[in-house]
């Protein structure tokens, strides 16, 4: 069926309310099993997601995706107002693939900035009042209201882009390949082996939907795994490097020095040292 499961807890709401004394903010950095999307009506701090820090500012949409880390600073006496809806993964597995998509990859942008709608506002507190209120069928009604919410933020990206949207479905394949072969498949050929084109083929089309490389976006991917795993995990460098299918440390300090200019335990480090 096309609706959610009307008894369970798919979908639920939190408000954002932050004023930030003369210390600033910082939230915990976390990563969820499930999606976000944060709308701040009023905002002045910065989101970042995936190591990489995007500005939260008035009339703003994040849409954070399933396993991605994040995490809000603000600096002293600002006040960020709005909404963040957390949804499972069976839920935004209704969707319409067009809209699916909007929950970044790690390749593209989480952030949406939209022009100021009052009609937001009026669907995020239909979704609050519906979740609290346990109605009949609450669950496919907010899944609509989801809908909308989401249909407005694609037309907006789709009016920016200044190219047509072609992320064509071989491409779409590939990246979910890539999402669930990362550690074990590191080469061109095998992932164009598994979509039944030519390395050549798969190639145009990663350069086309992203202007990258296949194989720059499989070092990306396990690029950024390291990097969770480092910031994330207690474990040692070499039981991650083994863990993404590194032969050995040297070999894997090699290769996240290249792409992150430093070495693991640099990186580990300087993320340490934002947090204490």
């Amino acid at each position: 069926s096309n609706t959610p499961n009307s008894d369970k807890d798919v979908i639920k709401f939190f408000p954002i309310d932050y004023k930030s004394d003369e210390n600033g903010f910082v939230s915990k950095p976390h990563s969820h099993r499930h999606y976000e999307i944060f709308y701040f009506e009023k905002g002045n701090a910065s989101h970042f997601i995936d190591f990489k820090e995007f500005e939260i500012k008035d009339n703003s949409f994040f849409l954070v995706s399933y396993n991605q880390i994040h995490y809000i600073t603000a600096k002293p006496q600002t006040h960020n107002l709005g909404y963040a809806i957390s949804i499972d993964k069976e839920v935004i597995h209704l969707l319409d693939t067009e809209l699916i998509s909007l929950f970044g990859s790690f390749l593209q942008s989480p952030v949406f900035n939209l022009d100021k709608n009052p009609f937001f506002t009026i669907l995020f507190q239909q979704i609050r009042e519906e979740l609290n209120g346990k109605k009949l069928k609450t669950n496919e009604l907010v899944f609509n209201f989801l809908k909308i919410l989401l249909t407005y933020v694609w037309r907006e990206q789709k009016t920016i882009s200044d190219k047509p949207e072609n992320k064509n479905t071989t491409y779409l394949t590939f990246m979910g390949l890539l999402e669930n072969n990362f550690k074990t498949i590191k080469s061109v050929q095998e992932y164009a082996l598994l979509l039944s084109v030519t390395e050549k083929q798969l190639n145009r089309v990663c350069k086309l939907s992203v202007n990258q490389t296949t194989l720059s976006i499989i070092h990306d991917r396990v690029n950024l795994e390291a990097k969770r795993k480092l910031f994330y995990s207690k474990n040692q460098v070499k039981d991650i490097c083994f863990d993404l299918g590194f032969e050995d440390t040297s070999h894997f300090n090699n290769f996240f020095k290249k792409m992150n200019n430093k070495t693991p335990t640099e990186f580990r480090k300087e993320m340490s040292q934002i947090f204490n």
